[in-house]
C-alpha cells in the first residue's frame, strides 16, 4: 500500500480519494477551503456508488499543501483548470524530485507550466505526468456522495520528460491498476482532451436551455447536425496535431478507447458512451463547460495554432460566440502561447518544450 495526495475536492478528487482509501492506500486530500471537507466529515467519509461502491474516510483532510504532499509517492492534481497556475506555483516550492505529480485530467500546457515554475524556483523538478481525461467518469449527486458512472478501460498518459512515461505507468499501477497507456508526449495528451469537443458545441448551440437551467442530459442535445459540428471542431484540433507532428486521439477514437463504443452514427455513439451517466448540461454561465473548456481548451489550441500557421475558424467562432454569451473575453482570461512562454516559437521549439519541459 502506498501514500497518495489528492489536490482538489470536487467530483474527481473525491472519487480518487475515496477509491484509493477503499483500496487500502493512505490518502491525503487538499483543498484551499476547509468548508469543502465539512460534508465528508458529516457523512463519515466519501460515499461512492455505481462502478465503485463503498464509503471511506481519507487519512488527512487539510488546507496545508505542504502537509498534504510531504512524503507522498504520488500527487494527483484533480482541480479545475483555472486553478492549475496557482497550484503549480505552490507545488513547485514543496515537491521533491523523487515524487510523481499527475495532472488528472490535464489541459494543454499544465505540465509545461509546472516545469516553468520549478525553473523559476531554481529547484529540480519532480517527475510530471498528464492524462487527457480522468480515469473516472463521475458526478457529485449529494455532498460527499459521488456517482461513479464508469472506470474507463484505458486512458493515455505521458511524462515530462517523455522518456520516463513507462516509469510513470509502472508507479501508478499499484494505485490505479493497468488502465494507463503511453502517449507520445504531453502535447499529444493535452490535445487529446476531448472535453471541449463534446461539451462546447451542444451547450452553445442549445443556449436557451442553459439560460433556463433545464438541466437536460447533455447527450440528448447532440442532434445529427450538432454531431457534425462536433466532428468539424474535432478535425481542426486534429489538423493542429498533425502540423505539430504529434499523435492525438480524435473524439470518436476516445469513445472507442474509453467506453468501447465503435459502431453506429455519431449520435448513436454519443448515446452509447454517455447515455448511462446522463450527466446534465450546464445550468449557469459559470459552469466549467464554459469557464474551463473554452479558456483552457479552445483558446490555447487556437493560440498555438496561430503560432504555427494553422487556421481554426470554427474553434475561433465558438470562442467568440461564447465570450459574448458569457460576458467574458475568454481570449484575455485563458491560457495562451504567451502565458506558456511560446510566443514566436516554431514547431520544433514547441515540441521540445512539451517533450522535455521548460528550459
Amino acid at each position: 500500500m502506498g501514500t497518495i495526495a489528492v489536490i482538489g475536492a470536487g467530483n474527481v478528487g473525491q472519487t480518487i480519494a475515496g477509491h484509493m482509501t477503499l483500496k487500502g492506500h493512505s490518502v491525503r486530500m487538499y483543498s484551499v477551503w476547509d468548508r469543502e471537507f465539512d460534508p465528508i466529515r458529516d457523512r463519515g467519509g466519501i460515499e461512492l456508488f455505481g462502478d465503485v461502491e463503498g464509503t471511506a474516510m481519507p487519512a488527512l483532510l487539510t488546507t496545508d499543501i505542504e502537509a498534504a504532499v510531504a512524503g507522498a509517492e504520488v500527487i494527483v492534481v484533480a482541480a479545475p483548470a483555472f486553478a492549475h497556475p496557482g497550484l503549480s506555483a505552490s507545488l513547485a516550492r514543496v515537491l521533491t524530485p523523487e515524487q510523481l505529480v499527475v495532472f488528472q485530467p490535464t489541459v494543454l500546457g499544465s505540465g509545461v507550466e509546472l516545469s516553468r515554475q520549478f525553473a523559476l524556483e531554481n529547484r529540480r523538478p519532480s517527475l510530471i505526468a498528464e492524462s487527457a481525461t480522468s480515469l473516472y467518469t463521475c458526478r457529485l449527486k449529494e455532498p460527499a456522495r459521488v456517482f461513479v458512472g464508469a472506470v474507463k478501460d484505458s486512458i493515455r498518459i505521458s511524462s515530462l520528460p517523455n522518456s520516463r512515461t513507462q516509469e510513470v505507468i509502472d508507479r501508478l499501477t499499484p494505485f490505479f491498476g493497468e488502465h494507463y497507456v503511453a502517449a507520445v508526449d504531453s502535447l499529444a495528451v493535452g490535445l487529446s482532451n476531448s472535453n471541449p469537443i463534446y461539451h462546447v458545441p451542444p451547450a452553445v448551440l442549445n443556449f436557451k436551455t442553459v439560460e433556463d437551467a433545464d438541466r437536460l442530459p447533455q447527450h440528448t442535445l447532440v442532434t445529427p447536425r450538432i454531431a457534425e459540428a462536433i466532428e468539424a471542431l474535432d478535425q481542426e484540433r486534429l489538423t493542429l496535431s498533425s502540423t505539430l507532428h504529434t499523435d492525438t486521439t480524435g473524439f470518436w477514437q476516445f469513445l472507442a478507447d474509453a467506453y468501447g463504443v465503435t459502431e453506429g452514427s455519431f449520435v448513436d455513439r454519443v448515446v452509447q458512451g454517455y447515455g448511462r451517466q446522463a450527466f446534465p448540461e450546464p445550468d449557469s454561465l459559470t459552469h466549467r463547460y464554459f469557464t474551463e473548456d473554452i479558456p483552457f481548451g479552445l483558446v490555447i489550441w487556437s493560440s498555438i495554432g496561430h503560432e504555427v500557421g494553422v487556421k481554426m475558424p470554427l474553434t475561433d467562432g465558438f470562442i467568440a460566440i461564447s465570450s459574448v454569451l458569457c460576458g467574458v473575453d475568454f481570449k484575455e482570461t485563458g491560457r495562451t502561447a504567451d502565458s506558456l512562454g511560446l510566443t514566436g516559437a516554431g514547431v520544433d521549439d514547441i515540441l521540445g518544450v512539451f517533450r522535455h519541459g521548460a528550459p
